[in-house]
């Protein structure tokens, strides 16, 4: 309980140092964008589920429209500009489907899909070569949670998406990457399928031989194969959570071996990072699994926002 009190604490001086900081004189935002970020991370020890620290994301996202405004043509030498850039794209992929569609604050999108061109194969020291997979299931977020929220497939923009997502690649030196992209990948694929499954337009090669039901538990097996590739001593366990999720999701009763693998690698997770939300994913998977082992097959997210949790993941 004291360790919570100190948090807490700590974390009230450090939004009134924020607060003065951005009340002063202007200055470049990187300090400030790796600030809220840092606040919104803090969020992750509470206990309040409801709570992902939307209030610090809001701040981060008028303060890259800054940044991408004043840095963009500078991305090419500026690597502390695209440093926080590719720290806030990862923020925002693991955030798109968390936001209430009316409360979306503006963002320039076509900044950020030039700044992600600018940055191209740079590495950034957090995910590697990744910035423009991020960029793609950040929109597939954001548009999956807009079919949510006013249930209406756009078979273009969906189109899209799968395409983005069925060409990209990156190659790597490091294994546990190459195993880490290509979950995220094939994660992006099952969250746009399983929402946006009205869409008949899909383009998917592996659709002529397979349904989509079946197209979506053959990636799901393919994802939790990838991510258990990745050592348990590996730092990139840290992004394992949300493609942990979507995947273990998909597993079918007949997957049991793969379902326990799958929960004691968010155990792992949880023993690296001691964020209760991998715990929390636990849970949330126990449920999934009873009901699709009764016949239901609704999304994790449906399933998270009918509980009223926002989970923030990865």
């Amino acid at each position: 309980m004291r360790a919570s009190v100190i948090a807490l604490e700590e974390r009230g001086k450090a939004l009134a140092s924020f607060r003065k900081e951005i009340d002063g004189p202007k200055t470049a935002p990187h300090a400030s964008l790796i600030t809220a970020m840092l606040l919104a991370l803090s969020h992750g020890a509470d206990d309040d589920l409801a709570d992902f620290g939307k209030q610090h994301l809001f701040a981060a996202r008028i303060l890259i429209n800054e940044l991408l405004q004043h840095s963009s043509h500078l991305f090419e030498h500026d690597d502390l500009s695209r440093l926080c850039f590719g720290m806030y794209l990862y923020w925002d992929m693991c955030t798109a489907f968390l936001l209430d569609p009316s409360e979306e604050p503006e963002f320039n999108t076509l900044n950020m899909s030039v700044a992600v061109q600018r940055m191209g194969r740079w590495h950034h020291p957090m995910y590697g070569y990744g910035t423009e997979l991020l960029f793609i299931l950040m929109n597939v977020g954001h548009h999956c949670r807009q079919v949510l929220q006013s249930p209406r497939c756009n078979p273009t923009q969906e189109t899209i998406l799968e395409q983005q997502l069925l060409k990209w690649n990156a190659c790597s030196a490091i294994s546990s990457l190459e195993h880490l992209y290509e979950a995220l990948r094939k994660h992006g694929l099952i969250f746009l399928y399983r929402i946006c499954g009205c869409n008949g337009y899909f383009s998917n090669p592996d659709l002529k031989d397979l349904s989509l039901e079946g197209l979506i538990h053959n990636y799901a097996v393919e994802t939790v194969h990838h991510l258990l590739e990745i050592p348990m001593t590996s730092n990139y366990l840290n992004f394992q959570s949300l493609p942990l999720l979507t995947a273990g999701s998909e597993l079918e009763r007949t997957d049991c071996c793969l379902r326990n693998q799958v929960l004691q690698r968010l155990r792992a997770v949880y023993s690296l990072n001691r964020l209760p939300v991998n715990l929390h994913v636990v849970q949330l998977l126990e449920e999934l699994w009873t009901l699709r082992d009764n016949g239901h097959s609704s999304s994790w997210l449906h399933h998270m926002l009918h509980k009223g949790w926002r989970l923030l993941l990865g």
